[in-house]
C-alpha cells in the first residue's frame, strides 16, 4: 500500500503547471525518481514515529533540501523559492498525501467510518506543519479535505502539454513529468518487476480527472484489470495479521529515524562536500 501512496500523490501534485515547471528545471523526477520515492516514504514514517526533538531535526533537513530546489530562470522576484517554500503549495502536498493514503487504504483493506476519517485528517496536519504549511489552513474534516482536493483538480490544464515526436529529445513539458514518476532508473529489481502493476493500480486510484490531465486512455478492459488486481490484493492483505503489518511498519520507521540521526551528525560543510563528490562521480 505504501508503494502506491507516493506515485498517486505525486501525479496529483505534478498536474499543477507551476510545480511541473519547477521539476522540469530541477530534473528531480527524471534522474532520481527512485530516490524521491524512497525518501518521501521515509519522511512519512519518521513524522509518524519521531518525538519533538527528532521532528525539529527532520524540519531542518527538509528545509535544507528545499532550499536547493531551482525555480524557472525567468521567475519574478516574488516567485523565488516557490513552490518549495510556499505554504499554499505545501498544503496541497500534504492534502494529496492524505487523500492518497485514505483512498488506498479503503480500496485495499477496508472502509473507514466517517468519524474516524475526521480524526485521521486532523492528525495528518502534523505532516504538513513539518513542511512550511500553516496549520490554520489545514482542513478541519474529511469533507473539507475532499473539497480542497476538488478545487485543486479544477485548476488542472486538461490535457497537460507534452513533447511531440518532432521536438528535440531533451525537451520536457509539464505533461511529461508525471510519467517520470514511474521511471525504473536505479530502482531495485523487485520494484522494476512490479512497475507495470504499480502503474495500473496508480492510474486506477487517481481517478478520471487526473487521467484526463495526463491524457491516459482508460477503457473497460483496463478497468476490469484494475478491479481484478484490487480484489487480489485485498485477499492477500486479509491473510496477513494486522499485528504483523504494524510490526513491519515500526521496523521501517525505526530504520528511517536511525538514518536521519546518522545524517544529522555530519556537519553542513561535510554534507555539501559529499554531495559535490557524488555529483562529480555520478
Amino acid at each position: 500500500m505504501s508503494t502506491l501512496l507516493w506515485p498517486c500523490a505525486a501525479l496529483m501534485q505534478l498536474a499543477d503547471p507551476a510545480v511541473a515547471q519547477t521539476e522540469i528545471d530541477s530534473g528531480g523526477y527524471g534522474n532520481r525518481a527512485s530516490h524521491r520515492w524512497s525518501r518521501t516514504m521515509e519522511y512519512m514514517r519518521m513524522v509518524a514515529a519521531c518525538d519533538d526533538q527528532e521532528i525539529a531535526a527532520l524540519v531542518r533537513e527538509v528545509n535544507r533540501i528545499h532550499a536547493s530546489i531551482r525555480v524557472p530562470e525567468k521567475a519574478s522576484p516574488d516567485t523565488r523559492r516557490k513552490p518549495s517554500f510556499d505554504p499554499r503549495f505545501q498544503l496541497w502536498v500534504a492534502a494529496t498525501w492524505c487523500v492518497s493514503m485514505l483512498d488506498i487504504y479503503q480500496l485495499l483493506v477496508s472502509p473507514i467510518d466517517d468519524d474516524v476519517l475526521d480524526v485521521l485528517v486532523a492528525d495528518f496536519a502534523r505532516v504538513g506543519t513539518t513542511l512550511q504549511m500553516r496549520r490554520s489552513d489545514w482542513p478541519t474534516s474529511h469533507g473539507a479535505l475532499r473539497q480542497l482536493i476538488a478545487e485543486g483538480e479544477a485548476r488542472y490544464p486538461i490535457p497537460l502539454p507534452r513533447s511531440g515526436p518532432d521536438d528535440p529529445p531533451e525537451t520536457v513539458r509539464a505533461g511529461d513529468v508525471g510519467f517520470q514518476v514511474f521511471t525504473t532508473y536505479s530502482h531495485k529489481r523487485r520494484m522494476i518487476k512490479q512497475m507495470p502493476r504499480v502503474r495500473l493500480l496508480t492510474w486506477g486510484v487517481v481517478g478520471p480527472t487526473v487521467r484526463a490531465a495526463y491524457g491516459v486512455e482508460w477503457d473497460d478492459d483496463r478497468q476490469a484489470r484494475f478491479e481484478r488486481e484490487v480484489a487480489s490484493m485485498r485477499r492477500k492483505t486479509a491473510l496477513r495479521p494486522a499485528a504483523w503489518r504494524r510490526r513491519e511498519g515500526r521496523a521501517q520507521r525505526r530504520r528511517a529515524a536511525e538514518r536521519l540521526s546518522a545524517y544529522e551528525t555530519l556537519s553542513y560543510s561535510e554534507q555539501k562536500s559529499r554531495e559535490r563528490r557524488a555529483s562529480r562521480t555520478g
